[in-house]
């Protein structure tokens, strides 16, 4: 028994080196790091109101947002870790009054998250009845382990693939606003077309997001479904066959409000890119919120 602890010590202490190097220069822990930290502000600050979504939510941000409301939208995230989030909230924001749901199309694809492992921390505390990633508390643990997390190993991997493909950065620079109206069309199209892959096509997804809806009603927290404004080339390559099983779903939820405003603005000076608002858009947007709502998300 001795001898063969000898032999494999060399390999042991190579293996925790390796995990180590991986947990420290990597800019998965470094997404990570922000991803928890936002959370836990949100619930140190038993912000009032939320908001749930992708990368189109989080840019708010951008803004200086009222003390209490907590935007716990990440770019990437799908339906389960909205769930996971609400169910957080629930166990440990008790002054949560009202959530801002995506409602968005490319919601409903059926797209996994890379931010699922984020939530781990979350998943050994809170009661998640649905088990939306199907882990046992050991692969919880186990995930802690770089080379031994499936999402850490896709980013990667994803990573490498991409230092392989030519990048224009320049070109990437160019303020939306600035491009020509051809460009503008070519872009928004080929990411919209990316993005509403597969639309309604998971059935877990349908329960697990009318779940949010029902846990927040149970908890008496008023629900509003949101739509940010998108360039219109990119919200159109949702089908029209795929935008009314997501607007006949959404009809069934009974949700306080939904606001859509999809196509609210056409000027490009509004967005920082095909689907998101810069600055200018996002005080624009907030005013439109607040006249839909009385919900005040600035300071």
């Amino acid at each position: 028994m001795k001898s063969i602890l000898i032999k494999i010590t060399p390999y042991l202490v190579l293996y925790i080196i390796l995990n180590l190097m991986c947990f420290k220069t990597s800019g998965f822990y470094e997404q990570e790091s922000e991803y928890l930290e936002r959370i836990d502000h949100t619930i140190d600050k038993q912000s009032k109101i939320i908001f749930l979504g992708d990368s189109h939510v989080e840019s708010i941000k951008l803004l200086n947002l009222s003390s209490e409301v907590g935007n716990l939208a990440y770019g990437a995230d799908g339906i389960d870790e909205m769930y996971i989030k609400v169910l957080t909230m629930i166990k440990f924001n008790k002054n949560l009054e009202t959530v801002f749901i995506a409602t968005e199309p490319q919601i409903f694809n059926d797209v996994s998250s890379p931010n699922s492992t984020f939530l781990n921390k979350y998943l050994l505390k809170i009661d998640d009845t649905l088990n939306v990633y199907n882990k046992s508390k050991l692969n919880l643990l186990t995930e802690k382990l770089p080379l031994l997390n499936d999402s850490y190993i896709s980013y990667v991997m994803n990573a490498i693939y991409s230092s392989f493909k030519s990048t224009n950065t320049s070109e990437n620079e160019i303020k939306w606003s600035e491009r020509s109206n051809e460009e503008r069309v070519k872009i928004a199209t080929e990411t919209g077309k990316s993005d509403h892959n597969a639309i309604m096509n998971n059935k877990s997804s349908k329960i697990i997001y009318k779940e949010i809806i029902e846990i927040c009603k149970l908890n008496n927290i008023k629900v509003i479904g949101i739509r940010f404004p998108v360039n219109e080339n990119y919200i159109n390559q949702s089908s029209n066959e795929d935008t009314k099983k997501v607007d006949d779903f959404i009809k069934t939820l009974n949700l306080n409000y939904h606001l859509d405003y999809s196509k609210e603005f056409t000027n490009p000076k509004y967005f920082k890119d095909q689907d998101h608002l810069n600055i200018t858009g996002l005080n624009e947007f907030v005013k439109i919120i607040f006249e839909q709502t009385d919900i005040k998300i600035t300071k």
